[in-house]
């Protein structure tokens, strides 16, 4: 496994080969951008990561691991080379799973209490209808390029139809029917970087450059809906969520988009912050909650209209959140501890049992958290009354490299 070091030491570029969730997302999802960087034209001479099957990990060492969700009473966290963890006893022992590939894996969700859906690198969407025992291949980087290219090659057509097409329009639009036949003839393969479903049947998957797909049933069929979000530079979109009233997506250099529940449009929201956002998270009440590079967190109370900034001691990147029951704020990122906020107290930290650099973070039901990221899986049971705890080291000067703008 590439080193940690290595992953921070391509931040700078945006344009990096991708290998591993940026390994962590950025160290994060940070390492989403960075490592994200590039599609990869050197995919091409690569062995087909969709057909390998995942390699076999030993679920008590320290594996890295992107993501979790909760299914019920059960755990499914995924992460490095194929690998997806399961545990039925609220993460005291982990087992693997049978997953056909040996991608990384980069976002778990649960459809419903069967069903679950992970996405992650060279395009990689599979499932599970058996509560994550076993996984199947329903789509990947080439097929996510052949839908592109289709759905591209129709609204060129429909526009060239269309007598009040200017023509700046139809040079945009030939531009990027050009440049995705050109992804799909050179295997550019791009990262899927999260996945959200509101119910069985209606999904959405998203990833690097402003890649957005949607299915209404279920997974059978997926539509591209890249020119759906004013996002004409591409940035990466990097986590969807939902609510009662919207779904929402938060990205790269601040992009923030919203769809109101009944709207066909997607609507941009203003933005508080121009750097990128790495989670977008749900609060209950309408009430959202954003965070990204170095220690930046904004809650709305309006559903994305406005937003007020979050104080937070340290100014280190976020890449994961959870609230659990009692209205207790919990975040975790590239410091090695989580940053909790019981409901009317600041944020104060506690310390992991291993200080690594953390992807996510669930609750669970006994007051606990189980935080996922490069030192496997760690539980952290969540103190009402914290005490003030070290202060965190500066960062190193790889670390702030990581940090970005």
């Amino acid at each position: 496994m590439a080193s940690y070091t290595f992953f921070l030491s391509c931040i700078n570029s945006r344009h990096n080969n991708l290998s591993l969730r940026q390994f962590y997302l950025v160290s994060l999802r940070l390492l989403l951008a960075a490592w994200l960087g590039a599609t990869t034209l050197a995919q091409a001479a690569l062995p087909d990561r969709t057909t390998r099957p995942a390699m076999q990990v030993n679920p008590g060492h320290r594996f890295a691991l992107m993501d979790i969700t909760a299914m019920g009473n059960r755990l499914l966290s995924v992460g490095d080379r194929g690998g997806i963890l399961i545990s039925s006893d609220q993460g005291a022992s982990w087992r693997q799973a049978q997953v056909p590939v040996s991608v990384l894996l980069t976002a778990v969700t649960a459809a419903t209490a069967e069903i679950a859906w992970a996405v992650g690198h060279d395009g990689t969407l599979i499932k599970t209808s058996d509560r994550g025992e076993t996984w199947h291949l329903t789509l990947d980087g080439t097929r996510i390029n052949q839908l592109i290219a289709d759905d591209y090659q129709r609204l060129l057509a429909s526009a060239e139809a269309d007598p009040n097409s200017s023509e700046d329009f139809l040079d945009e639009l030939r531009f990027r029917t050009e440049d995705a036949q050109l992804a799909l003839q050179n295997k550019q393969l791009r990262t899927l970087l999260d996945v959200a479903f509101v119910d069985a049947d209606n999904g959405y998957v998203l990833g690097a450059y402003g890649l957005l797909l949607a299915t209404q049933d279920g997974g059978r069929s997926w539509q591209p809906m890249l020119e759906a979000l004013d996002n004409p530079d591409g940035f990466h979109l990097n986590s969807i969520a939902f609510n009662d009233t919207a779904v929402l997506i938060a990205g790269e250099a601040g992009t923030l988009f919203r769809r109101i529940n009944g709207d066909t449009q997607w609507q941009t929201l203003d933005s508080p912050y121009e750097g990128s956002f790495f989670g977008i998270h749900t609060l209950g009440d309408n009430r959202l909650l954003v965070y990204g590079l170095r220690g930046n967190a904004f809650v709305s109370d309006d559903g994305g209209d406005n937003w007020r900034q979050m104080p937070l001691p340290l100014n280190r990147t976020l890449t994961g959140a959870a609230q659990l029951e009692d209205g207790t704020l919990v975040l975790v990122g590239s410091f090695g501890a989580a940053l909790v906020k019981p409901p009317g107290q600041p944020f104060q930290m506690q310390r992991l049992p291993i200080p690594a650099p953390s992807m996510s973070v669930v609750p669970l039901t006994d007051g606990r958290i189980i935080v996922v990221g490069l030192a496997g899986a760690q539980s952290l049971t969540v103190s009402p009354a914290l005490s003030t705890s070290p202060a965190i080291s500066p960062p190193t000067a790889s670390s702030s490299a990581a940090q970005g703008n």
